[in-house]
């Protein structure tokens, strides 16, 4: 079947036999074996290639779901016995995690904790293909994932205005949606829970809006606010750590508020394995705990 695969994907019998080190009589031997197993014809064979027949289509579907299974099964296998976690977080995680990575090492020296940082979806994206074991992060809407999945919620997170600490509107009391509107912004591309509120934000009514730029992920925002081209709306307990540096200036909008729980998130069958469930519950408790330190108080 995995020869029958590379002819498909090669569009023909001599380049799957040059990737696969076989002759190309072997390749056409092996799709015949195919052929019987399924008791219908598969490929149009010609001079200029291979395509598939309609019977041929749907045995390529179903073969590949079969490997694309077969992947997903040796990933949980190996992961019964790995001495690896692997952590995809969101922005909001990464005030976090540093805390709870090295806390993890100090007790668990010899498990190796691989962290890496993406958009909220992505990261959810590889969990489900096996890829990675733990999710945190905030998400823009709501979580819709079976029963198969362990979700724990260990804190919130708000969306507010950030702003050069010398900016006019970090002087004022009282700042609303209309305010922000008459200055230029620095907006974030899609894929980031931001992009979402700031798309809550533009789609008000409005007047005289600027976009002064687009950064590609949340740092560069924040670093574009610092340096002066713009207010951007952003995640509060990453953009805290900024405020105390005296990089940015956090501002309450009154008539706009975006708060959204953070999650943990992992596979059920990967909690089968105690070293990501001791680590999992690791993060989970330290994770409330850090993420306290950063309710705003209003």
């Amino acid at each position: 079947m995995e020869t029958f695969k590379e002819a498909v994907e090669e569009g023909s019998l001599l380049a799957a036999a040059k990737n696969m080190g076989m002759s190309v009589s072997t390749i056409s031997l092996h799709i015949n074996s195919v052929e019987k197993f399924f008791n219908a014809k598969l490929l149009d064979r010609t001079v200029k290639g291979v395509k598939l027949t309609r019977e041929g289509e749907i045995a390529y579907n179903s073969i590949v779901a079969i490997f694309e299974h077969l992947k997903r099964t040796k990933r949980a296998i190996k992961n019964l016995s790995t001495r690896t976690v692997k952590v995809c977080i969101g922005c909001v995680g990464v005030p976090i995690i540093a805390n709870i990575q090295m806390g993890y090492r100090n007790i668990m020296p010899d498990i190796d904790i691989k962290v890496k940082l993406s958009g909220e979806y992505t990261c959810l994206d590889l969990l489900k293909q096996g890829e990675a074991n733990i999710v945190l992060a905030t998400f823009p809407t709501p979580l819709n994932l079976d029963d198969s999945f362990t979700i724990e919620e260990i804190g919130h997170d708000e969306f507010v205005l950030i702003v050069p600490p010398s900016h006019e509107i970090a002087k004022r009391k009282v700042v609303t949606i209309k305010d922000v509107l008459s200055y230029p912004m620095v907006t974030i591309n899609k894929g980031y829970g931001s992009s979402y509120s700031m798309d809550e934000i533009l789609n008000s009514p409005r007047s005289n809006h600027i976009i002064e730029c687009s950064a590609n992920d949340i740092f560069s925002q924040i670093y574009g606010v610092s340096s002066g081209l713009g207010t951007a709306i952003t995640s509060y307990v990453l953009s805290k750590k900024y405020e105390e540096g005296n990089l940015v200036k956090i501002v309450k909008i009154i008539d706009f508020q975006d708060k959204r729980p953070i999650y943990a998130i992992t596979k059920k069958k990967d909690l089968e394995n105690k070293v990501i469930k001791d680590f999992y519950d690791y993060l989970t408790g330290r994770g409330r705990e850090l993420l306290e330190r950063y309710r705003r108080k209003n």
